[in-house]
Order: structure tokens, then sequence, then C-alpha cells
């Protein structure tokens, strides 16, 4: 089944073409704000996700539970609380799921995680310096859907991965500063 038939692609605001640039760079979505959404790390609620678009006055804006896709890297994540009310730029697009049959943590393992998606990927980016997906090519990806509780356990699985790897990374680096402070005490005394 063809990515379109399951989701709407809503691609992001040309931030270049927007009048009001006060406050636009601490309000927009970064990609280092998809990398902490797929961390895992902050709360996102999935409750309102399906009712969320029918009354949006502004679809560039961010909404905590919904699926975003950044066009550069070709990941997914599900938006966070912490970065709730972002405008969503021309380098990103919402993912709307249409279809109830399909989980949107499922929607991001099988966009970050499946060899058969990114093999379509690979095939089909477009570039000569930046190579990325276009919205027309990620609309055309197949896409395999297993069941729904299938793809509850799987989505579930792959974002608690995430984050417990980033809870590791961030152990890490705690110790590391920990170490560091530690050894400049002694060096001092």
């Amino acid at each position: 089944m063809k990515l379109e038939d399951m989701v709407t692609v809503k691609v992001g605001r040309n931030i270049s073409r927007v009048k009001e640039q006060h406050n636009l760079t601490s309000n927009t979505y970064t990609y280092e704000d998809l990398m902490d959404d797929l961390d895992g790390l902050f709360h996102h609620s999935t409750s309102s996700y399906y009712q969320a678009y029918s009354s949006d006055k502004d679809n560039h804006l961010s909404k905590s539970g919904e699926v975003v896709f950044s066009f550069v890297s070709s990941k997914a994540a599900i938006i966070s609380d912490k970065n709730a009310g972002k405008i969503i730029n021309q380098n990103f697009a919402k993912l709307i799921i249409k279809d109830k049959q399909l989980d949107c943590s499922y929607l991001c393992y099988a966009l970050n995680e499946s060899n058969t998606m990114k093999k379509q990927m690979a095939i089909s980016m477009q570039g000569s310096t930046v190579r990325k997906l276009t919205p027309a090519i990620l609309k055309s990806l197949d896409m395999k859907l297993p069941s729904l509780d299938k793809q509850q356990t799987i989505g579930e699985a792959y974002l608690n991965v995430k984050k417990r790897q980033a809870l590791a990374k961030k152990q890490v680096d705690l110790e590391e500063q920990l170490y560091l402070e530690v050894l400049k005490q002694l060096d001092q005394s």
C-alpha cells in the first residue's frame, strides 16, 4: 500500500516568506528538536492525535503526538509536549494519519528502521549536493502493514529502545563530566 493512502503529507511553511520574522528562529522546529523527540525523553500525548486536524487554522504549528518527517535526514519522530507550538518549516512535513489502522509509533519505526523503506528511499533520493526526499517521493513509498496489535508492539518497543539509548548516552555524558570535574579538583590541589 502506498504511504499516501494511509497518511496526508503536509509540508511545512516556507520560512523565508513569513513576514513576521521576530522570534522566528527560537520558535521554529529544528533537526535537534526532531532528534530530541525521537530520543523520547520528553512526554508526548497521543490521545488527541486523530482529532487534532479538523479545526486547525494554522497547520504549520507542531502539536504533541503528531508525526513529523525530515526531508533532509529522512527521519521521523513523534512531537513531544516540549516542542509543541513550534513552526514546521519546509524541510519537514507532518504525516497526518488518515486510517486508524496505522499506529504513529510504527510509522516512525518503519520510516527510520525498515530495510524495505530505507531501500526505497535510497533509490529515490534526489539532489546533487544534498540528497533528500521530496514530498512526492515520500507519498509514493510502499509500506506493508502488519496487524494493529503487532504495529503497536513494534512501535512501542522501538520508541523504548530509542529512549534507553538516549538515557544511556546521557548517563555516559554525565559520568564524563563528573570524572573531569574530579580530575580538575585533584589537579588544583
